[in-house]
C-alpha cells in the first residue's frame, strides 16, 4: 500500500472531526456588485468568515453556528402515496452537507445575516447567500462561496 494513500486516509478523519479547515472565498453583491475576497474558518459547530472590501476598504467578520445537524445530500422525498414531502432523500456516495447560519458586521456599518452550506468532503465546499440584516427586503444579495 503507498504511504501517500495511508496518509490521505489518516488526513480525511481530522479533516471531518475537529480541526480547522481555511478556505479562500468571495462575498459577491448581486448583480454587479465588487467581488470581495473573504477567508472562511470551518470547525466542526462555526465558520468565521473575514474580508474587506476593495473599493471601501470596509472590514466585515463574523461567525456563523451550525443551524442544522449534518444530513446527508439530496432532496425532499415524496410520502407514499404522493402525499407531502417528508424529508430527505439520501444520496449514495455524495457529500455530508452543514447549514450555518449568523452575521457578518462590517467596521462601516454593514450588518448582513448569512446562511452558508458546506459540503463535508476531502476538500471542503461551501455556498451560501447574505441579505441586510435589518431588512426584509430580498435586495441587495450577496453570493458567498468557497472551494
Amino acid at each position: 500500500m503507498s504511504w501517500r494513500l495511508v496518509v490521505a486516509g489518516c488526513a480525511f478523519p481530522l479533516v471531518l472531526g475537529g480541526c480547522v479547515v481555511t478556505r479562500a472565498g468571495t462575498l459577491t453583491k448581486l448583480p454587479d456588485g465588487p467581488k470581495i475576497p473573504v477567508t472562511v474558518a470551518v470547525k466542526e459547530e462555526s465558520a468565521t468568515v473575514r474580508g474587506t472590501n476593495p473599493k471601501t476598504g470596509e472590514a466585515l467578520t463574523g461567525v456563523l453556528r451550525v443551524e442544522h445537524a449534518e444530513h446527508p445530500p439530496g432532496g425532499l422525498a415524496p410520502a407514499p402515496g404522493g402525499g407531502p414531502y417528508i424529508g430527505l432523500a439520501p444520496v449514495p456516495g455524495g457529500p455530508v452537507v452543514m447549514v450555518f447560519v449568523g452575521r457578518l458586521e462590517g467596521d462601516r456599518g454593514t450588518n448582513l445575516k448569512c446562511r452558508l452550506e458546506v459540503e463535508r468532503r476531502l476538500r471542503l465546499r461551501g455556498r451560501g447567500v447574505c441579505r441586510l440584516a435589518d431588512s426584509e427586503d430580498q435586495f441587495p444579495l450577496y453570493r458567498l462561496s468557497f472551494d
